[in-house]
């Protein structure tokens, strides 16, 4: 699944961490995208779509940013003792 994520870079060695990930094409970094759009790369989405993936998203369970984070670090830790596998659809 594919989402895109507006960041805000908060140190200097921020950058030079998201091109790290770039360059292991574990994302792909938009210079200066249209946020106007429904979506940036991809296929065009059509209104019902659209309409319908705001209704999936609505109705999708939530987590707390805590787990969130928690979720991540330790996802990032498998990552970097590489025992997790990566893998990336276009």
């Amino acid at each position: 699944m594919m989402q895109t994520l507006t960041i805000e870079l908060t140190g200097k060695d921020s950058l030079k961490a998201l091109q790290n990930l770039e360059q292991r094409d574990l994302i792909h970094i938009v210079n200066e995208p249209d946020l106007n759009l429904y979506s940036l790369a991809g296929e065009p989405i059509n209104d019902d779509d659209f309409r319908n993936w705001v209704e999936y998203a609505e109705n999708s369970p939530t987590i707390s940013l805590t787990e969130a984070k928690q979720r991540w670090s330790d996802q990032r830790k498998k990552l970097q003792k590489g025992k997790i596998k990566v893998s990336t659809t276009t």
